[in-house]
């Protein structure tokens, strides 16, 4: 008998670990995006789940997806959900736990299966938030560093230290040209602040104080000098076994803000200059490096299901190195978000995932245009080329998602 899912889109979750209430409540845009977005998780689903929205999507708008090969759960109300009869639902699957998202859910937990109720993940208890923290990413960084690892890992003088003062920061900076400052709990690149002088002007002192009052510390790390951003992807299974997924290579801004995820990406084309088989090896050597450590990990103790680990392949001296753990976000991301969606897309075909974010109808207005100039193309039943809104554009949406797909491979 298949199984049942719900799946809930709460991104804000790094930030209500961070605030530990129960009854928090992310700002005010942030509550519009989980919103406008709340139907995304359709990608991971089958005709068998469901997906947690107060704001249902259209029958048209289902149809468009049907039609570009979706395979689509059903979309439900908490309320509705919670008069689901006991032992319907398998499993809760929310973009991350959090003590918020434990209280909404409540209700919903208690209709599940027994093996999800003996789940690590089925109560939260206060050290589920060490696996949300940079400091146990650090160490976890560190824990490889530890063992016989490949001499192009990055190496400890070029590795994050925690740092509760102005001056343990202004002292890195004389050694380094620059330094990221992170805070404890943040996502998706915000809590990041990069500091490019030796001095640090009133701004960065406020928001430093801002951080440490809040989270008690930061984690400082040197500038790299970044040739592209991935993240290697694995699902942590109920027997504690892990799943590699696969890895997905992503764009941010200069902030390092997360804006797309690319679709079928080809090295050859990210990286020109250098060789693809060392590329390739590279990837496969650091894949199968952080699935060994986390088979050990308090993440393999505390965490069930999707899991992401963010690492950097950058230059120093000329020769590209890897840094293989930036973070560890124990929750879904975009990049897996990527890896289910690419199944539903033709091998030919490549493109971007991406997010748009502006006034109210902008994304209507922009979805109709490309839609017109770029309509989606099947070939052989997966999607081949064109534009598709991922979410259903309307008047009223700031946020939306979408794929762009091109065949000139």
């Amino acid at each position: 008998m298949a199984k049942t899912t719900i799946y809930y889109f709460n991104p804000t979750c790094e930030l209500a670990v961070a605030n530990g209430s129960f009854s928090y409540m992310p700002p005010l845009l942030l509550q519009e995006m989980e919103r406008d977005l709340a139907i995304l998780p359709f990608i991971f689903g089958n005709e068998n789940d469901f997906v947690l929205t107060e704001n249902l999507p259209s029958a048209s708008f289902l149809q468009r997806l049907k039609d570009a090969g979706f395979i689509l759960p059903e979309f439900g109300r908490l309320s509705e959900l919670e008069a689901m009869p006991d032992n319907s639902p398998d499993a809760i699957c929310p973009w991350g736990w959090s003590p918020a998202a434990h209280f909404k859910l409540k209700n919903l937990k208690e209709k599940c299966a027994s093996e999800f109720k003996a789940s690590p993940v089925f109560a939260w208890k206060d050290e589920h938030k060490f696996v949300f923290e940079r400091e146990t990413s650090l160490n976890f960084l560190n824990g490889i560093l530890d063992k016989n690892t490949p001499d192009w890992f990055v190496n400890r003088t070029m590795t994050g230290v925690k740092v509760t003062t102005c001056e343990e920061i202004e002292s890195l900076l004389k050694q380094h040209s620059a330094v990221v400052l992170k805070a404890p709990v943040s996502s998706s690149g915000r809590g990041v602040q990069i500091i490019r002088k030796k001095k640090l002007n009133i701004a960065n002192r406020q928001w430093i104080s801002g951080i440490i009052k809040q989270q008690n510390y930061l984690i400082a790390e040197p500038f790299l000098e970044k040739r592209t951003d991935l993240s290697f992807q694995f699902r942590i299974l109920p027997d504690t076994e892990i799943d590699y997924l696969g890895y997905s290579i992503f764009e941010t801004n200069s902030n390092g803000q997360y804006k797309g995820t690319r679709i079928h990406p080809d090295l050859k084309i990210i990286m020109p200059e250098n060789n693809t088989h060392e590329l390739e090896e590279m990837i496969r050597t650091t894949a199968n490096v952080i699935m060994k450590a986390l088979k050990s990990s308090v993440y393999a103790g505390c965490h069930r299901g999707f899991l992401g680990v963010d690492a950097l392949i950058f230059s120093d001296q000329n020769r590209l190195m890897m840094q293989p753990c930036i973070e560890v976000n124990s929750r879904m991301n975009m990049g897996i978000l990527v890896l289910f969606l690419q199944k539903k897309i033709h091998l030919e075909a490549s493109g971007k995932f991406e997010l748009f974010y502006g006034s109210p109808g902008e994304f209507l207005n922009f979805s109709t245009i490309q839609t017109q100039l770029n309509p989606p193309k099947l070939k052989e039943g997966k999607l081949f080329s064109g534009f598709i809104p991922l979410v259903e554009p309307d008047i009223s949406k700031k946020f939306g998602a979408y794929i762009s797909l091109e065949t000139d491979r």
